[in-house]
């Protein structure tokens, strides 16, 4: 019963990310399934451990292949198409919610200049106060955005190290 039992919470866990970050369940079982298996997985395989129909399945498959969650393998002389995940759950994290975020800081972005432009030509304090708002939150949202965009662009090891640095050289001022 361990084993199972160990794979039921691997593959809740990321049903639970997906779900957390507007994905279907579906493909964090899927995901669940395959950063389990010791070999790639074929489309039915994925569906009897998921429990999921084989159309349900194509479809995730399909999309998650193109978030970079999996990729398809061939096997020479087998027609089927194999799957295995990305074992980097830096390319998980990014689909599954850098990718979200980065999104909202976009449209905070255009919707706090619109929001400047609509101020234009205003004045008085109550104009000046929402101005001076506005342009702080779009410092700290374009600090997000750089914040973000360096997890992206970095390896995780190398992001713990330099924030593990930082807030060691912060605990001996």
């Amino acid at each position: 019963m361990g084993i199972e039992e160990a794979r039921r919470i691997v593959m809740e866990h990321f049903a639970n990310a997906a779900r957390r970050f507007g994905f279907s369940e579906l493909y964090g079982y899927i995901y669940g399934a395959l950063f389990l298996a010791k070999e790639p997985m074929s489309l039915s395989e994925i569906a009897e451990r998921t429990g999921y129909s084989l159309s349900h399945v194509s479809t995730a498959l399909k999309s998650m292949e193109s978030l970079g969650l999996v990729v398809r393998i061939k096997k020479p002389g087998d027609k089927k198409a194999y799957y295995k995940a990305t074992k980097l759950l830096k390319d998980w994290r990014q689909a599954a919610y850098y990718s979200r975020i980065l999104e909202d800081i976009q449209q905070m972005k255009e919707n706090l200049m619109r929001a400047l432009e609509e101020l234009e030509g205003e004045t008085g304090p109550e104009a000046e106060f929402i101005r001076e708002s506005i342009e702080l939150a779009m410092k700290r949202n374009d600090l997000a955005e750089r914040i973000l965009r360096f997890l992206m662009n970095h390896d995780d090891k190398e992001v713990l190290e330099r924030l593990l640095k930082c807030l060691e050289g912060e605990e001996k001022r």
